[in-house]
């Protein structure tokens, strides 16, 4: 089964659903080999070279970088305390393809995507066809309030990929991450890996 061990993608969707909100079953998960593994599979699907993608600015620039590899022409949307400026992103680009987002603990600047903007950014993707890749960056680690839930908890179109990983809660060399897929991508993404990932570890059943 190229989406990974059963016995495993059942405990992480175990997990997402009682710590993150994420609403999924086990056939929606796709074992990977850490986040950035994740992000580059769905680059790899999602972006033809030329198409436009949102990036966090400031952002990480390893997430850029699998970004721009697939040939994505990158426009960068400023955030804010309030998180990822959605209004200005639809300014800049308003049919972008792809919006590669870290809601709950932005990279760098630690602040919360708010739930007026987590809104927004879902009505764009469904009015623009888009997708939004929310890579759950440090969701679990809150110390004054508990953890927020993920954006795809509030995703009613089916436009947001859930993207995590256990180098942050169990050890940062355990390279293994894992996806959360609507179902409309799964034969889809399980095509892609066949074709450019058959030697990834965690693959086999």
């Amino acid at each position: 089964d190229g989406r990974g061990y059963p016995p495993l993608r059942e405990a992480i969707a175990q997990y997402v659903m009682t710590a993150r909100g994420v609403r999924c079953t086990a056939d929606q998960v796709l074992v990977v080999n850490g986040a950035q593994h994740g992000i580059d599979l769905m680059a790899r699907l999602l972006l033809d070279p030329g198409d436009t993608a949102w990036v966090e600015d400031p952002g990480w620039r390893p997430m850029r970088a699998t970004l721009r590899a697939s040939g994505a022409a990158l426009v960068r949307v400023p955030v804010d305390e309030q998180g990822i400026d959605v209004h200005e992103g639809e300014r800049r680009a308003p049919n972008a393809r792809l919006a590669l987002v870290t809601p709950s603990y932005q990279a760098p600047l630690g602040v919360a995507l708010t739930l007026e903007r987590r809104l927004a950014l879902l009505d764009w993707a469904a009015r623009a066809d888009a997708w939004v890749l929310e890579d759950d960056y440090n969701g679990e680690y809150r110390y004054d309030t508990d953890p927020i839930p993920a954006v795809q908890a509030l995703d009613r179109a089916g436009r947001v990929i859930y993207v995590g990983s256990f180098s942050k809660t169990v050890a940062p060399g355990l390279r293994v991450g894992y996806l959360v897929l609507p179902p409309s991508l799964m034969d889809a993404v399980r095509l892609t890996r066949l074709a450019h990932d058959v030697g990834a570890a965690f693959v086999v059943t």
